[in-house]
């Protein structure tokens, strides 16, 4: 796990600001002086005092550039090119590349655009504490994801709301227990299920029932007239 205190990226800033920069060698445990060495296409490591730490330019760091995390020998790179104009960064790279190819080293020395090269030497300098090209140690992605987990945002067991606790809420229908609610709904009340529906017919030849028949009609004005005698 990358810690605060192992960090390479992080050390190498600790150490420019201590005004204490690193120093490439030709060996992870330098004790002659004939270790050190300027020329990054056979230098191996770079070593830290204050305390005493090396770390091999190989060694990937949290800085990422095209979805690929830039190792300490890009990152040096980049650092010691930090006043050079474009030109000159990528003339300097490319040279430094062919030497590695001519010595058939696997080593290489990743070009970093305007914009990363610039932000990283800005972090590095101290002048920014964030960089959007810097992944978080291990450990402060942990505490973030414990926070998560216990204010029931990633993980975890979530809280119950309060306005639930006593309080009984409206449920949810299943649809298609909602279409069979609303199909008994429609079918009417305990006689119409029993009784059935009486059916109406509609014909121009029933009579009217309001209307007497003719028979009846002829009674009613014979009666009519007995009376009036």
């Amino acid at each position: 796990m990358a810690t605060a205190g192992l960090d390479p990226l992080l050390r190498l800033r600790q150490s420019i600001a201590a005004n204490d920069p690193p120093f490439t060698t030709t060996s992870p445990d330098p004790t002659p002086a004939s270790d050190a060495t300027e020329n990054l296409a056979t230098a191996t490591h770079l070593q830290f005092d204050n305390p005493q730490h090396s770390y091999s330019l190989d060694t990937p760091t949290r800085f990422v550039s095209s979805d690929r995390a830039v190792d300490l020998r890009s990152i040096w790179f980049a650092w010691q090119k930090k006043d050079v104009a474009i030109p000159d960064y990528i003339a300097s790279a490319q040279q430094l590349n062919e030497e590695f190819a001519a010595a058939h080293s696997t080593s290489k020395v990743q070009n970093l655009v305007f914009v990363e090269r610039l932000d990283l030497i800005t972090w590095l300098e101290g002048a920014s504490e964030e960089s959007e090209y810097i992944k978080g140690l291990e450990g402060d992605a942990s505490a973030t994801r414990s926070a998560q987990v216990a204010s029931g945002a990633a993980g975890g067991v979530s809280t119950i709301p309060s306005s639930a606790a006593g309080v009984r809420t409206g449920k949810t229908i299943d649809p298609r227990l909602q279409e069979i609610y609303n199909g008994e709904r429609r079918m009417g009340d305990r006689n119409s299920v029993l009784r059935g529906i009486k059916p109406t017919v509609s014909s121009p030849f029933q009579p009217h029932p309001l209307k007497p028949s003719l028979t009846t009609q002829i009674q009613i004005g014979l009666l009519s007239r007995a009376q009036t005698c």
